[in-house]
């Protein structure tokens, strides 16, 4: 086997030579302008900088105002939906259960159950309040003299 010799991968100074770092003429002292050839980065005023500050609260107030405008828009828009759902259920239980128009507007509640429990009760009487009493003259399908006593009949009834 070959032998290997412990080197470091980098070669070592000698150690009576120092790296000298180089000369700075002078350092600046705050406030002064900057030597030339050198890039100077402007602050800006606190004029500058009250206005930007002034620019962000006036964005932010009026931020703001649209949220709570478009927020009020949306709870109006949802209060629309819930009665227009109230509305559709009504009228699919009246007409479950019968019921004319005129009644519908009677139907309150806000579930369904609620709904049904009315209907019932008011397609009872719905029911007893339709007549039976036929056309109110003449039937197109009797004759003439049947006709007759049958309106005779029912004039004595009344």
């Amino acid at each position: 086997m070959a032998e290997v010799e412990n080197t470091p991968e980098t070669p070592q100074e000698p150690a009576g030579s120092l790296v000298e770092a180089p000369e700075v003429e002078s350092v600046p002292e705050a406030g002064s302008i900057p030597p030339a050839g050198t890039e100077s980065v402007s602050e800006p005023s606190l004029d500058d900088l009250r206005a930007e500050v002034e620019q962000a609260a006036t964005a932010l107030r009026t931020s703001e105002d649209l949220r709570q405008q478009l927020n009020s828009q949306l709870d109006d828009a949802e209060e629309r939906v819930k009665a227009a759902e109230v509305a559709l259920e009504r009228e699919r239980v009246g007409r479950r259960h019968g019921l004319p128009d005129e009644l519908m507007e009677f139907l309150r509640g806000d579930s369904a159950e609620a709904l049904e429990a009315q209907a019932k009760k008011l397609a009872k009487y719905a029911a007893a309040g339709r007549s039976t009493l036929g056309y109110g003259g003449l039937e197109p399908f009797e004759s003439h003299s049947n006709g007759i006593e049958k309106i005779l009949r029912n004039a004595r009834e009344f």
